[in-house]
């Protein structure tokens, strides 16, 4: 068991990770009646979220509720069955969510219910929605070439004029 200075500790260090990180996840990877993710499992997470300069930790739900408390923040972590684990996203949030979603799909024990992303919650639903975005390169890259594409058509008018003449 635990003492109260260690639990002190932990909750020191948890709401740091709060404030540090630019999303956070909440999600299950074990339930009453049903198989979790076994610790090959809980590892190939780690590394793949690592990669994605996000951290998935395991802590009490009463730990999680008090630090949500003090954010004013209205989730209650108690609502989620089985084991709650935690995403921390340190980097670009919509890669840890793609990350995390990725993971998900191929491990049906990990479950998400919703994040933390901007100091709002967003529900299972726009998560998904959030992580099945494409990258950011991908959308400037998508936003140029739309932009490119009047400019390179009026050239090619233009070129066909000048043919003619």
């Amino acid at each position: 068991m635990k003492t109260f200075q260690q639990k002190k500790d932990e909750l020191a260090n948890l709401k740091e990770k709060f404030e540090k990180a630019k999303i956070v996840v909440f999600s299950s990877f074990a339930r009453e009646g049903e198989k979790g993710l076994s610790v090959k499992g809980m590892g190939q997470l780690k590394k793949s979220l690592r990669d994605s300069e996000c951290e998935y930790v395991v802590e009490k739900k009463t730990l999680l509720n008090i630090v949500l408390r003090d954010k004013k923040s209205n989730v209650d972590v108690f609502q989620y069955p089985g084991s709650l684990g935690t995403a921390f996203g340190y980097g670009d949030a919509q890669l840890a969510a793609k990350s995390l979603y990725n993971f998900a799909k191929k491990n049906p024990a990990l479950k998400y219910f919703g994040a933390i992303w901007s100091g709002k919650f967003m529900d299972l639903t726009e998560f998904t929605e959030f992580a099945k975005l494409p990258s950011k390169e991908v959308m400037i890259a998508r936003l140029l070439g739309m932009m490119k594409y009047p400019l390179s058509a009026l050239v090619v008018v233009l070129d066909q004029i000048s043919k003619k003449k």
